[in-house]
């Protein structure tokens, strides 16, 4: 047979599964088959599953493999249910993780086929989709939509289309984030379930009936409302009692009448009484409760539990005529509720802070390990140029080298990894893996670049990963060096460079001839920094990279010329920028834009409550923040090491004389930009002798200042959400027990506050995750750092006390200052929130900076490279911005676009944009075709309109379905305020290498086809 024949079958086998997947009976959703339902009873969802941590008290390998004390290995558990389900095709079984299911997948190539036709039935679910249930407070959108696209890639690479997740299973996550839900929404989910909630929240919904709710998630987007849902239960396993798994101690059910310890309509009348208190917990007339069978790890054995499950389902058909209890998935109980159509209650607001008990405000967590908070958003910058510069290069059209930098990154937003909540160890392998990832990925950038400039050259370029201790090998050691500088954004930008180097005169020069540069002393000495062949240097060379292309490159050559003192810096007398207290030795006001502001801004410390007390037992640890007593330990007044005006920049450095901790800070402003730079370093913290735990925080105080209250936080670096201190939106709680703990958000991008009788606004950008508050008027602190001496209790069993070359841990981290009138434009005609939004774009997706040595002068550079790059016809609108460019499936990209505003942001950049052709987006990239998908890229348009989607009911009566808009031409796109849109882009080019969604068939995949074709 010749391939063109067997290609030819294979595609009629492929459409006839796909046929016979979507042959639904009423029971049915897509592939997921469920059991049929009894209209006369409750109907009880029994949902097998096991939660397992993309790492936390053993790293990731260590849970896959069963390593390093336990004997936990989900390796074994997903071995375990597929034997497990064979038996009994009644049984039903969710699979969440993808990172462990695609290593799975991987090792257990005699097991995938068994797998697949289980998918097939319907008896696994697969759900979330992601490489890891991510977090809800610390990840940035651009994080979470990146990890559920290469997991759910990997899902349909394996087991297909009727793997596709549709439900949400964010079980475990410490609260949880509008955007969220907005994002699964546009993803074309059709509902998100969880079990975390504030207690004070719960029981009111309880009380209330409202588990289940619908969930607006943006205040833009008028299709984002999602069905979402708690469990009945305290957390997300069993029911007490009820837990069979081979580490638990629950009574197995005897249904042997001849036994002595016969025991079934014992269980069953157990369950029963469960099973009444659950149903006062859902709106009226639903008639169908969830409930979670599984945990932490479980199903390693997995017939234990399911033979149980087998009895007590049985067990309820003969001796409980009330309750109807199956086997079930997310995906038929959310089609059951649906049918039931109940009257929902809506919700616009968010689940933060959680609190799982009085006196425990789990908002440690939104700071904790500030180091790997960092890092991971490096790694997200790197990767997400990465993925442009292979997308723009025809030679070079895969992406198989940034697979295990996708795999680290998806893995840190585990809401175990980015939360700053594992073990010591653990975090350890998060950066090794991250560090891996991100030598493979910038390893082929270097040959990339070339080929895009037509030049034979070999760059080996890299960036400066540990540029923030002033170390990076090349600048500091090299006379000679070219600096590629990439600009993933879809706007030109000018970007500062700032490269560690020794001491001299140096020429730097770029495609627009030669640049002025300054030459300043290094922030701090970095002196306990202990790393084989490096040392810190003591000088920093800045330059600007002005109006680097959108989305295009820059090369810059920079020499070394002598070795004479030689730093550009000249006193700072007088600034019409800084004022700064000479007593103090604090920053006393700020001018921005013709605008002052008289601001202070200090360190202070909370004192952490150490857990003993006559109230509560709660300390303050990696998840929660405890303070002793309510207001901070305030640093005493700064030293003013140095203060210079340099060609491109005025800066002040500060020292803060003390035995608390060791505080470098310098405040620093760009000239003709438009934000003041706080550029801080904090470590060495001082436990007193053990005595109790320092959870530091930098507060900005503005003189005359009242937002009465009033503060605005990100969500997930997107849109803002409305604060009021010491108040919830839907629930009342005791303001008495925590007022600091409880009155902390997650900081993502920016933290807002507003005054508006004197028409003002001032925001506090950040470049990773921050706890955040505004306590007093015109206060905004962030909580930078903390070391703490105890364990909260809530399973990591360590204290957060982390330690680098032998000294406690060093944060370094940077704070961006935007002020101006509150409502009217700036003098620039852009609004003060549309300046916080497009530099929070700007710092999110930095251009990538990478050097390599060269023995070329810039002349020689020059005769045999271009020196820009500009891949776009046009600049976007500065409201526009390009979210994605990848390379995707045989030689097309995935694109996604999106608008950066909210509509009451700015006036004319609002307002909806409208791009002319997308097909001639590129300069050099002929489209040939364009196909829309949901946000996540794994269902077109189209597949989602014939799935369908759900229509849902509030109580103010008013119904809520996701529309479908397909795309009625493949040229004008229109993006409305904070719409993001998503195209696979066909183009004129092949695959080279590297992974593909095309799926591999043999004998035996064809056989199960047949399979498959025969069962149904």
């Amino acid at each position: 047979m010749n391939n063109a024949v067997f290609k030819i079958i294979l595609e009629l086998s492929v459409i006839a599964i796909v046929a016979e997947c979507r042959k639904v009976d009423n029971h049915n959703v897509g592939c997921i088959k469920c059991h049929p339902l009894d209209k006369n009873k409750i109907n009880v969802h029994l949902i097998p599953h096991s939660h397992d941590d993309v790492g936390w008290l053993k790293t990731l390998d260590e849970y896959y493999y069963g390593v390093n004390t336990g004997q936990i290995s989900v390796r074994l558990i997903i071995s375990s249910v597929v034997e497990a389900l064979k038996r009994n095709p009644d049984r039903r079984y969710i699979q969440v993780e993808t990172a462990y299911f695609h290593k799975w997948w991987k090792d257990n190539e005699d097991m995938r086929t068994e797998f697949k036709q289980l998918v097939d039935r319907g008896q696994i679910e697969m759900v979330n989709g992601a490489w890891s249930m991510n977090d809800e407070a610390c990840v940035n959108y651009q994080s979470i939509i990146d990890q559920f696209t290469f997991g759910l890639r990997k899902i349909e690479e394996s087991v297909g289309k009727c793997g596709r997740p549709r439900v949400g299973w964010q079980i475990d996550p410490f609260g949880h984030s509008r955007e969220h839900a907005s994002i699964l929404s546009q993803m074309g989910f059709d509902g998100v379930l969880f079990a975390r909630m504030d207690h004070d929240d719960k029981s009111a919904r309880q009380a209330k009936g409202q588990l289940n709710f619908l969930w607006h998630g943006s205040a833009n987007l008028e299709d984002s409302t999602i069905f979402a849902g708690c469990f009945p239960t305290s957390s997300y396993s069993e029911p007490d009692s009820f837990c069979w798994d081979i580490n638990c101690g629950d009574d197995q059910i005897v249904d042997n009448p001849n036994s002595t310890i016969y025991n079934i309509k014992k269980k069953v009348d157990q369950f029963t009484k469960i099973l009444k208190n659950f149903t006062n917990y859902y709106p009226p007339g639903t008639k169908n409760i969830i409930v979670p069978m599984g945990g932490d790890f479980h199903f390693q054995a997995a017939g234990y539990n399911f033979l149980n499950m087998d009895k007590l389902i049985k067990g309820f058909s003969e001796y409980n005529s009330e309750f109807n209890v199956i086997y079930s998935t997310p995906s038929c109980y959310i089609k059951a509720i649906n049918e039931a159509a109940p009257a929902l209650k809506l919700k616009t607001d968010d689940f933060f802070p959680y609190s799982d008990q009085n006196y425990a405000f789990w908002a440690g967590y939104f700071t904790s390990r500030p180091t790997v908070k960092r890092s991971e958003r490096v790694g997200h910058n790197i990767l997400q140029a990465a993925k442009r510069i292979h997308a723009l290069s025809p030679q070079h059209f895969n992406d198989g080298e940034l697979e295990e930098l996708k795999m680290s990154m998806g893995a840190l937003q585990h809401h175990d990894a980015i939360t700053g909540t594992q073990q010591q160890h653990v975090a350890d392998d998060y950066i090794r893996m991250l560090s891996a990832g991100i030598r493979k990925a910038e390893a082929p950038l270097g040959n990339i670049i070339s080929d895009i400039l037509n030049s034979n050259l070999t760059l080996e370029l890299s960036s400066c990963q540990l540029a923030n201790m002033s170390i990076c090998n090349v600048s500091q050691n090299s006379d000679n060096f070219v600096i590629a500088v990439y600009n993933p954004l879809g706007w030109a930008v000018t970007h500062h460079v700032r490269l560690p180097v020794k001491e001299g005169i140096y020429e730097i020069n770029g495609p627009d001839g030669a640049e002025i540069y300054d030459l300043t002393e290094t922030l701090f000495s970095f002196d306990y920094v202990r790393i084989k062949g490096e040392k810190p240097s003591t000088y920093e060379l800045l330059f600007a990279a002005k109006d680097v292309p959108a989305m295009g490159l820059k090369v810059y050559h920079v020499a070394r010329k002598s070795t004479g003192t030689a730093t550009s810096e000249q006193l700072l007398r007088s600034s019409n920028v800084f004022e700064m207290d000479k007593e103090s030795g604090l920053l006393k006001s700020v001018t921005v834009n013709d605008v002052a502001l008289n601001v202070t801004q200090k360190f202070h410390f909370y004192q952490s409550h150490d857990g003993f007390s006559e109230v509560s037992d709660v300390a303050s640890g990696a998840y929660i923040f405890r303070p002793f007593k309510n207001t901070p330990t305030v640093f005493e007044n700064a030293t003013i090491l140095r203060k210079f005006s340099g060609n491109l920049v005025e800066e002040v450095h500060q020292k803060w004389e003390n035995t608390y901790a060791n505080i470098y800070q310098s405040i620093r402003w760009y000239k003709n930009e438009n934000y003041v730079e706080f550029d801080w370093i904090v470590g060495n913290i001082d436990l007193d002798h053990m005595t109790f735990g320092k959870e530091i925080i930098s507060r900005f105080s503005i003189k005359d200042f009242d937002n009465q209250g009033v503060f605005y936080t990100d969500s997930n670096g997107r849109e803002m959400l409305r604060r009021v201190k010491n108040k919830r939106p839907t629930y009342k709680y005791n303001i008495t027990q925590e007022p600091v703990a409880s009155n902390y958000y997650p900081v993502t991008s920016r933290i807002v506050i507003k005054d508006e009788r004197r028409g003002l606004r001032a925001a506090i950008l950040t470049d990773r995750s921050q706890g955040g508050t505004s306590l007093n008027k015109g206060e905004i602190e962030l909580m930078v750092h903390r070391r703490l001496i105890f364990d909260d209790e809530r399973g990591v069993g360590e204290s957060l006390d982390e330690f680098e070359f032998e000294t406690p841990l060093y944060a370094r981290g940077t704070h961006y200052l935007v002020f101006g009138p509150a409502k009217k434009p700036n003098k620039d005609g852009r609004t003060t929130a549309a300046h916080e939004r497009i530099l929070a774009q700007k710092k999110l997706l930095q251009p990538w900076v990478g050097l390599s040595r060269t023995d070329l002068s810039f002349e020689e550079l020059k005769d045999q490279m271009q020196l820009s790059y500009e891949p776009l016809e046009n600049n976007l609108p500065p409201s526009i911005n390009i979210l994605s460019l990848e390379p995707w499936t045989s030689g097309s990209l995935l694109l996604r676009l999106e608008h950066i505003m909210e509509k009451d942001d700015d006036a004319v950049l609002s307002l909806p944009m409208k791009i002319e052709n997308i097909q001639e987006l590129f300069k050099d990239i002929e489209i040939t075709g364009v196909t829309e998908t949901t946000l996540s890229a794994h269902l077109t348009l189209e597949e989602l309109e014939e799935r369908g989607v759900y229509t849902w009911k509030s109580e103010d009566g008013t119904s809520h379905a996701k529309q479908i808009n397909i795309l009625d031409s493949e040229r004008e796109i229109v993006l409305c305020p904070m719409e993001i849109r998503t195209f696979i882009l066909k183009t004129n080019r092949s695959e080279t290498s590297g992974s593909s969604m095309n799926y591999i068939w043999s004998p035996s995949i064809l056989i199960s086809v047949i399979v498959l074709i025969c069962c149904y």
